[in-house]
C-alpha cells in the first residue's frame, strides 16, 4: 500500500471514530476538526501541493511580491502594515490568453473561504472588541491608526455585517481580507493580554494566475503561497496561538522577503533579531530569501551582489555551501507593474489605449520617472509591450520563481508525505488510548463515573488557578533586568575604553602622513582640517575601513561573548527554577487524573535554551563618502577651420587654447566617524543582548507556559469527555453494552494495526 492510500485509510478510521462518538482529539474544533485537518493533509499529498510561506519585516514589499506572483492585485496593499492574519493562497491554474482576451480583468475571479465555525469566531471577536473598547481608547486608536477609523466606528455602532464563509470576486475578497486583518490588529490593541482566538484553519483564497512566461507545468503539483504576519507582529502572533508557527512548519519552503534599502549596519542587527524566532521554528534548511526593491540601487558604493549574499547568509544563519543559490534579488513593484500592463494588453487586444490605462501609467512612472506623462501620450502599443517585457526581465522575479518552484517539486512530495504520516501517528495514538479507555469503563457504576467527571472538573479549575498566577513577562523581565544591568554596564565601559584607544591609534596613524603598512599599501591623502583620509578609489576606501576595524573587533567580540555567557548562565538558572516551580504545582494534579483513566501524562514543561545571539561587530560599519571635483584646465588643441591667419578665406589646421573640465572622484573616510561607528556597532550588539533577553522571557512565560497549560487542559478535557461518554454508555441495556464493547474491541485492533503500518512506512 502506498502512502497516499495509507493516509486515506487514516481519514476513514478517524471518520469511523467520529461515528462511534469517541473523544480523542485536542483540536480546537474537536473530533470534526481533527478529521478535516487529516483530510486536508491527504488532499495535499494526493494533489502534489507545493506550499511556500512568505514572511517579511514590516513594509518590505511582501504583499506586492505575492501579487506579482499571482499576476494581479489580489492582496490589499496600503502605506500602513496590512497582514495580521495568515492567509493561504492557492494558485489553482494559469489563465490562457483566450480567457484574458475574452474576459479581461474579470478572468481573475478569486474565492475566499472560511470555515463556518471560524466565521462565527470573528463575529464573537467583534463583540469582544466592542465590549472592551472604551470611548477614550477609541479616540487614541483612531489617532494612531487613521485607516482603522471606519472600522472602529462600525464596530461601536454595530453596523458590521456578519462574517460570511465565502466571498467571491476581487472587490469582495479584498474588502473581506482588509476587514479580517484590521479586526485582528484592533483586537491586538484593545483586548486584554492573554486573549486568544482559536481558529480551526486560516482563510483560504483560491485564484487563477498569469505570468508572461507561464506555460504547461513541467511537473505535478500546484503552488500554494501562505501570506503570514511579519516577525515584528509579536502581539498578534500570541493572540493567534500556534497558528502562525503551524503554517510555517507545514510549509515546504519559507521565503523571507528583505528590503534592500534597509540592509547593512544596524538594520542587519534588527533583521537578525526579528528572524531568530522564525529560524527556531523551521530551521535554515528550507529557507529562501528574496531581497526586494533592488531597483533602488543607485551608486557603485551601494551594497552589491556579494555584499547582499554575505549579509543575508549571516542574518538568516545560512551556512551550507548552497546557501548562495537560495538568495535572490528582485523588484516586486516592477514585476507587478509589468505583469499588470501585459495582462491589460492581452485583454484589450487591438483596442488598447495606453493613455487611458492605469497600469500603463504606473509602469511608465517607474521606467521614465522624469517624463512619464509625455511618454504615456506618445507611446505605441508595440513599444509599450517591449517596455513591459523588459521591465519584467529587469525585476528578476522569473529567475526566482523558476528556481524556487524547481526546489519545491524536488522536495515537496516527500516532505508532505512525512508531515502527513507524522500527524497520522499522533492522531492514531490518541485514538487508541481513547478507545481502550472507553471500552474498559463499560460496566462501571454511573455514580462512580459521575464523581470522576466532577473530580476532573475540580482539577481543571485548580489548573486554571495555577495558570492565572504565573509571573507576567514584564515582571519577570524586570526582575532579571536588575541582575543583568551591572554586567552590561561593565561590558559597555570596557568596550568604550577599547574604542577610545582605537580612535587614538587612528588619529595618530592618519596624522603621521601614511607611514603605516596599511596606509602605504593604499593611496591616501590626509585632510588635516577634517581629520579624514581621502582615497582615489572606492575599493581602497572599503579596504581601509575593513582592515582598520579588524584591529578592535576581536577584543570587542570577546567582551560581548563573555557578557553573553554570564547572562545566559544567570537566566538559565532562573528558567530552571520556573520549570521546577510550575511542574511541582501541576504534575500531582494531572497524575491523579491520569491514574483514574490508566494513562501516563507525557506533556513535558521545558523552557527553550537562551541564545543571546552570536553576532559580532559589522565588518564595514560605515560607507565611504563619495565626492566629485571638477577642474578647469587650459589645453592646446589642433583645430581645422577658417582663421585670421588665412584672412578667413580658406580652412587650415592650426593650434588653439581651449578650456576643458575634468572630473576627479574621491572617497573620504572620517577618522571620527569610523571610531564612532565601531562604538555604535558595539552598543548595538549590547542592545541586541537586552532585546534577546526580553524576547526570551516573553517566549518562556507567554508562549511556552501557555502551550504547556494548553496541553494540560486539553488532556483533562479529553478524559472528562471519555468519562461523560462512558456514563452514557452505562445507561444502556446490558446487551447493548456487550455489543458496544465488542465493536470497540474490533475497532481498537484496527487502529493498532493501522498505527503500526503507518509507523513502519514513516520509518522507511
Amino acid at each position: 500500500m502506498d502512502a497516499v492510500e495509507l493516509i486515506d485509510q487514516v481519514v476513514q478510521v478517524l471518520s469511523r471514530a467520529q461515528d462511534l462518538e469517541l473523544s480523542w482529539s485536542g483540536h480546537v474544533d474537536g473530533e470534526a476538526g481533527a478529521v478535516a485537518a487529516m483530510r486536508q493533509e491527504w488532499e495535499a499529498v494526493r494533489g502534489g501541493e507545493l506550499r511556500m510561506s512568505v514572511v517579511a519585516p514590516m513594509k518590505a514589499g511582501k504583499s506586492t511580491l505575492v501579487n506579482a506572483i499571482a499576476g494581479y492585485e489580489l492582496l490589499p496593499a496600503r502605506a500602513a502594515a496590512m497582514t495580521t492574519l495568515p492567509t493561504r493562497i492557492v494558485l489553482d491554474r494559469c489563465l490562457t490568453e483566450t480567457e484574458l482576451a475574452e474576459q479581461g480583468a474579470d478572468a481573475f475571479r478569486p474565492v475566499l473561504k472560511l470555515r463556518e465555525q471560524d466565521a462565527v469566531r470573528f463575529d464573537l471577536l467583534v463583540k469582544a472588541i466592542r465590549t472592551h473598547l472604551a470611548p477614550s481608547q477609541a479616540e487614541q486608536e483612531q489617532d494612531r491608526y487613521p485607516h482603522l477609523v471606519p472600522l472602529i466606528q462600525d464596530v461601536l455602532a454595530e453596523r458590521l455585517a456578519p462574517t460570511r464563509a465565502r466571498y467571491e470576486g476581487r472587490a469582495e475578497v479584498q474588502e473581506a481580507l482588509t476587514r479580517l486583518n484590521d479586526l485582528m490588529r484592533l483586537a491586538g490593541r484593545v483586548l486584554p493580554s492573554g486573549w486568544r482566538i482559536e481558529l480551526s484553519d486560516v482563510p483560504v483564497v483560491h485564484t487563477p494566475y498569469w505570468a508572461p512566461a507561464a506555460g504547461e507545468d513541467d511537473g505535478p503539483g500546484r503552488l500554494v503561497v501562505v501570506d503570514t504576519p511579519g516577525p515584528d507582529e509579536h502581539e498578534l502572533s500570541e493572540m493567534l496561538g500556534n497558528v502562525v508557527s503551524r503554517q510555517l512548519s507545514e510549509s515546504h519552503i519559507v521565503l523571507v522577503v528583505l528590503d534592500y534599502t534597509k540592509m547593512g549596519g544596524q538594520s542587519d542587527a534588527r533583521i537578525r533579531q526579528l528572524m531568530e524566532p522564525l529560524l527556531a521554528v523551521i530551521g535554515p534548511d528550507k529557507l529562501f530569501a528574496v531581497v526586494n526593491k533592488i531597483d533602488q540601487k543607485r551608486h557603485e558604493t551601494d551594497l552589491g551582489n556579494e555584499g547582499i549574499v554575505r549579509s543575508v547568509t549571516a542574518n538568516l544563519g545560512l551556512s551550507d555551501a548552497t546557501a548562495g543559490e537560495r538568495i535572490y534579488t528582485t523588484s516586486a513593484e516592477w514585476a507587478l507593474a509589468s505583469v499588470r500592463t501585459l495582462t491589460s494588453l492581452k485583454a484589450a487586444q487591438h483596442n488598447f489605449l495606453p493613455a487611458s490605462d492605469e497600469s500603463a501609467a504606473r509602469l511608465l512612472k517607474l521606467v521614465y520617472p522624469m517624463h512619464w506623462e509625455e511618454e504615456l501620450e506618445d507611446i505605441r502599443t508595440e513599444t509599450l509591450t517591449r517596455v513591459a517585457q523588459r521591465a519584467w526581465k529587469f525585476s528578476q522575479i522569473e529567475q526566482f520563481l523558476t528556481s524556487a518552484v524547481a526546489h519545491l517539486r524536488h522536495s515537496a512530495l516527500s516532505f508532505a508525505i512525512g508531515a502527513a504520516l507524522t500527524k497520522a501517528v499522533s492522531e492514531l495514538a490518541d485514538l487508541e488510548i481513547a478507545t481502550a479507555s472507553r471500552r474498559d469503563l463499560i460496566g462501571r457504576r454511573s455514580h462512580d463515573l459521575a464523581r470522576a467527571v466532577e473530580q476532573i472538573s475540580d482539577e481543571m479549575a485548580e489548573i486554571a488557578g495555577f495558570r492565572s498566577r504565573v509571573t507576567e513577562p514584564a515582571k519577570l523581565a524586570g526582575r532579571l533586568a536588575a541582575d543583568m544591568h551591572k554586567q552590561l554596564k561593565s561590558a559597555r565601559d570596557e568596550g568604550d575604553k577599547v574604542v577610545k584607544r582605537f580612535h587614538g591609534d587612528l588619529q595618530a596613524a592618519a596624522r603621521s602622513g601614511g607611514t603605516g603598512l596599511i596606509d602605504r599599501a593604499l593611496k591616501t591623502v590626509f585632510r588635516k582640517d577634517e581629520d579624514a583620509l581621502e582615497f582615489t578609489s572606492a575599493e581602497d576606501a572599503w579596504d581601509y575601513i575593513r582592515l582598520r576595524t579588524l584591529e578592535p573587533k576581536p577584543r570587542l567580540d570577546a567582551i560581548l561573548e563573555r557578557s553573553r555567557k554570564r547572562i545566559e548562565s544567570s537566566i538559565g538558572s532562573s528558567a530552571r527554577r520556573l520549570v521546577q516551580q510550575e511542574s511541582e504545582l501541576v504534575r500531582p494534579v494531572v497524575e491523579r487524573a491520569a491514574a483514574r483513566v490508566k494513562d501516563d501524562f507525557d506533556l513535558a514543561f521545558t523552557v527553550p535554551e537562551l541564545d543571546l545571539g552570536g553576532s559580532g561587530l559589522a565588518e564595514s560599519p560605515i560607507v565611504p563618502q563619495a565626492e566629485t571635483r571638477q577642474t578647469t584646465v587650459e589645453v592646446e588643441r589642433e583645430v581645422y577651420g577658417r582663421s585670421w591667419r588665412t584672412l578667413w578665406m580658406w580652412r587650415t589646421t592650426y593650434s588653439r587654447t581651449v578650456e576643458e573640465v575634468t572630473e576627479e572622484h574621491a572617497y573620504v573616510v572620517s577618522v571620527d566617524a569610523l571610531a564612532d561607528s565601531v562604538r555604535q556597532s558595539f552598543h548595538t550588539c549590547l542592545h541586541e543582548i537586552e532585546e534577546a533577553l526580553s524576547s526570551h522571557v516573553k517566549e518562556m512565560v507567554t508562549v511556552q507556559v501557555d502551550h504547556y497549560y494548553d496541553g494540560v487542559e486539553a488532556f483533562l478535557q479529553r478524559y472528562r469527555g471519555i468519562l461523560q461518554q462512558s456514563a452514557e454508555d452505562n445507561e444502556l441495556e446490558e446487551l447493548k453494552q456487550n455489543e458496544l464493547r465488542e465493536n470497540l474491541n474490533v475497532f481498537l485492533a484496527a487502529v493498532r494495526d493501522l498505527r503500526a503500518e503507518v509507523e513502519h512506512v514513516r520509518a522507511v
